[in-house]
């Protein structure tokens, strides 16, 4: 959550010439609604079922890393899809998956800026936001590097020039 998973993802696919997809968006244009309304009229454990369904048709269509063809979509993971253990198995056995670590400043600083429609976060002063950070990073972050196949730095610089090294890590090349 607010780690840049959209941003970089979008401006490699962009580079690359992958796909790009949002999984927040897929289930919002699935669902014809939003992530918030799903969290507020159904909860948290009915929206985690919804993310798992979608990442699974997801990784199906594109058959990822059982695909005898090239690996060529970036798919960007809500901050809380690896929460949920069926969603968890199958990132881990079917992706190549990045997390994206940032220091609780700057998650602070990216929140604020944009937290509205985000919503374990909605509404938050940064008292409130930073307590938030606190303990979805105390429960989560063990789970990121679990599903992780790297551990990339994405604290420092322009989201271009980021995208720029973690595509050099990934030995993916520009179009």
């Amino acid at each position: 959550m607010g780690a840049g998973k959209s941003t970089l993802g979008k401006a490699i696919a962009v580079k690359t010439g992958y796909k790009f997809i949002d999984l927040d968006h897929y289930i919002e244009d699935k669902y014809a609604t939003t992530i918030s309304n799903i969290f507020t009229k159904l909860g948290e454990e009915a929206f985690r079922e919804k993310e798992r369904e979608a990442l699974e048709e997801i990784i199906a269509e594109h058959n990822y890393l059982n695909s005898k063809g090239e690996y060529n979509v970036i798919l960007s993971l809500g901050g809380g899809t690896v929460t949920s253990a069926p969603s968890a198995r199958l990132v881990t056995n079917n992706t190549r998956c990045v997390y994206l670590k940032c220091s609780k400043e700057i998650l602070l600083q990216r929140l604020l800026k944009n937290n509205s429609k985000r919503p374990l976060v909605a509404g938050k002063d940064t008292q409130e936001l930073s307590n938030t950070i606190d303990t979805l990073m105390e429960k989560r972050e063990k789970l990121y590097i679990e599903s992780a196949s790297i551990v990339f730095n994405a604290n420092n610089g322009k989201a271009d020039a980021v995208a720029e090294k973690l595509m050099e890590t990934l030995d993916l090349k520009k179009l």
